[in-house]
């Protein structure tokens, strides 16, 4: 009789009492409130744990705000707002655009020195009359065994390349009397040869490089020139 009577009585206790939550439950209600962005965190972060007190509504800002207790005037913000990242990129576009018109003036002023002159290579026939009218400087720059040793187009002054730089920055005297020829002028009018061309080459933007503005170079040089010469001896015999 006292058995029966204790069973209803257990049963009447365990009625009201609730069982206490798991640690699996306590880590996913955890997991929740991490993984939910937004108003459904912030909801979250008002659920309590079991057996926690919820903090008083004063103390939840002081706590939050890192003990200041003041609180964010106006549309303060802890992210920085649209109107400051659009400045930022505007800031950031133009600093861009500043720098590549820095380089195109940088490159058109490099080109007023290279691009005003038009480069233009002679032909055998145009060299030989400019040679008759006296109106250029042919400037050989091969080396002078080279000249010795296979000759050189009539009327030409030997400056080997490495040597042209120097030169043409020279005084008038020092050009002369290492030369025996005049200094050119940066007006005049030059000419380049070699053997082939590939040096010529060189030498004319040497020369357009200290500003001289009427300067060609023979492609040809000294092996179409002597082709040439020989074709035409070989004619009139």
């Amino acid at each position: 009789m006292r058995s029966e009577e204790r069973a209803p009585e257990e049963g009447r206790k365990g009625v009201g009492r609730r069982a206490p939550p798991s640690s699996r439950a306590r880590l996913g209600q955890r997991l929740r409130l991490v993984a939910l962005p937004g108003s459904a965190g912030a909801w979250l972060e008002g659920a309590q744990e079991p057996g926690t007190a919820r903090p008083a509504a004063g103390e939840e800002g002081v706590e939050a705000r890192g003990g200041s207790g003041q609180r964010p005037h106006g549309n303060e913000q802890a992210m920085p707002g649209p109107r400051l990242l659009l400045g930022s990129a505007r800031r950031w576009i133009l600093g861009s655009a500043e720098a590549a018109l820095w380089g195109l003036k940088s490159v058109k002023g490099n080109c007023n020195k290279f691009c005003t002159t038009v480069i233009k290579g002679v032909t055998y026939k145009e060299l030989k009359n400019l040679l008759k009218s006296k109106k250029i400087m042919l400037i050989d720059v091969r080396e002078p065994w080279e000249i010795l040793e296979y000759g050189k187009i009539p009327g030409s002054v030997n400056i080997p390349l490495g040597e042209v730089g120097e030169a043409l920055q020279m005084n008038s005297k020092d050009f002369r009397e290492k030369y025996n020829e005049v200094k050119p002028a940066k007006f005049d009018s030059l000419v380049f040869s070699c053997l082939a061309g590939v040096r010529s080459r060189k030498a004319l933007d040497t020369a357009i490089s200290l500003g001289f503005n009427s300067v060609q170079h023979y492609a040809g040089g000294w092996k179409e020139w002597a082709t040439y010469e020989y074709s035409e001896k070989k004619k009139e015999d």
